[in-house]
Parts: C-alpha cells; structure tokens; sequence
C-alpha cells in the first residue's frame, strides 16, 4: 500500500511539473510556409488522411485532423474585446509537424497560406490569445489544424487534440466570461441531411447566434429552423467556400429552443454551432450541431 502512495505520488509529481513546462512552450515555426487552406482541404478530403476519425456526440478522442469552429481576436459590443486561448496537444512519441490554417469569416479562403510548427513529442502547447499572437491575425474566424509529413501532406499517423476558449472581460469588472470550443473533426457534417444544436435559448434575457463552418470551395447556403417553446422561424444562412459565418438568430421570443440546419445541395463537408448568451452577466454556452 505504501510503495502504491508512492508510486502515485510520481506520477503526479511528474504530471504537474509536465503542465508547468507547458505553460511556458511556444510552437515551433518552420520556415518553410507551403500549401494551402483549400489544398490541405482537397487532401483530407480525399481520403489521403485515412486515420481521421470522426467524433461522436459524447465522445472525444484524437484526430490527425480537426478544426476550431470558432476563435477570435474581435471588438464586441458595450466594451468587450473577445479573444482565444487555445490548447493543442501531440499524443506522439516523436515530433509532430502540422499546418495550421486561419478560416476568416466572410471570405473564401482557398488560397490562403498554411503555417505550419513542429510540436514536441507527448506535449501540450498553451497559447493565449491564439489569433493575435500565434496567427497574427485578427477578426472573427475558424481554425485548421492538420498532422502533416516532413512533405507537408496529411499525416494519417498524428495524433492530436485540442481546446479553445474564447473569452471577454467583463466591462468595468475584472472577471471574464467564455464559450469554450473543443476540437471538432474536419469529416464533422456531410451531405444534405439535417444537423441539429440543442438546449439553446432566445428570448428577452438571452440571445442565440449560428455559427457555419464551410469547408467545400464553393458557396453553399443553409436553411437554418429555430423551433422553440414559445414560437418557430426559418431563415437562410450563406456561407463562402472555405469559410465560415455566424449570424444572429431573428429577434424573437423562442424560449428554450433547437436549431436544425440543412444545406441546398449534397456532397461536401461542413460543421455548424450554435451559442447563446445571458444578455445581463454574458454568461454563455456552445451546442456542437450534430448529424443523427
């Protein structure tokens, strides 16, 4: 029993001083940027990357793929400044490169330019404010991160994970609010079929936004359903290829609510979230958009 606390005891030694050098490691760029957003795109698409998995509700595992639906460096309203703090991990026992591509809102961003970092072995990598100081960029957006070779093709053998939180202090408080945004598979959504966002809420105390994720190079455009206690809507919602949107949902008084999304044409992969706010202390949650 003794030589058990022990060993325990090692290993959360061991743990703790892992965290703490976290906390001070920073990705290491390489030099040479090659490739592109809707080219690393085309290549998981394609099946290049055999090892991604796609993500269940409920479960979450590793990918050699995934995207941040959400991250940002964005003015907001009444004095908030959101940003994201954002947390990648390899599960490797060896050094991972991997791309990491900015999805702007608004834009088509097939053409833009991956970067890409190698990241030590069995280590987790702490950034704040991600898009400002990693990224250097700025706006409201989506994030790509890909294993990739020493050739800067998808690598189906890396295994990674991560988390983001997007975060604003309070105006004249020193305290934050958040919506937190776990790492979700490139292969999320495909087709035509519905996918749904529960447990959201719009009415005068709390307001619901909808958030797209586009990852075909063409535009596409969803019918968005609001269906709640109190009352129902439908509205559509246009998305530029290889790019993302969030939109408001109508004003209204929904009450608890879901939200079911359906694009117009098949054959391509996209994700979607919804999220909704306390309009007096901002305290807000995310629904990931599921396929049944």
């Amino acid at each position: 029993m003794r030589l058990a606390r022990l060993l325990l005891g090692a290993i959360c030694v061991v743990a703790l001083s892992r965290l703490l050098e976290a906390q001070s490691a920073s990705l290491i760029e390489s030099v040479d940027l090659k490739g592109t957003v809707g080219g690393m795109l085309d290549d998981l698409s394609r099946g290049r990357a055999t090892g991604v998995r796609t993500k269940v509700i409920g479960l979450d595992t590793t990918d050699s793929a995934f995207i941040f639906p959400s991250a940002g460096a964005v003015q907001g309203a009444g004095g908030t400044y959101f940003r994201s703090d954002v947390m990648i991990v390899n599960h490797r026992t060896t050094t991972q490169r991997v791309s990491v591509g900015w999805i702007a809102q608004g834009v088509n961003n097939s053409s833009r330019a991956l970067q890409y970092f190698d990241l030590t072995a069995n280590t987790p990598y702490i950034l704040s404010d991600f898009v400002s100081n990693t990224l250097h960029q700025s706006g409201l957006g989506a994030v790509l991160v890909s294993g990739v070779t020493s050739g800067g093709n998808a690598d189906s053998n890396a295994t990674l994970d991560g988390f983001s939180r997007i975060y604003t202090n309070q105006p004249g408080a020193q305290g934050t609010v958040s919506l937190s945004f776990p790492s979700i598979t490139v292969l999320d959504s495909f087709g035509n079929s519905f996918a749904y966002a529960l447990g959201m809420r719009h009415d005068p105390g709390f307001r619901t936004n909808v958030g797209i994720v586009n990852l075909d190079g063409s535009a596409h455009t969803w019918n968005v359903s609001v269906n709640g206690l109190n009352g129902s809507t439908t509205f559509p919602v246009t998305v530029e290829g290889v790019s993302m949107r969030q939109v408001p949902v109508p004003t209204g008084n929904y009450g608890d609510l879901l939200v079911s999304l359906v694009p117009t044409v098949n054959g391509f992969w996209w994700s979607a979230y919804a999220a909704s706010v306390d309009n007096i202390t901002g305290d807000g949650w995310v629904s990931h958009a599921s396929q049944p």
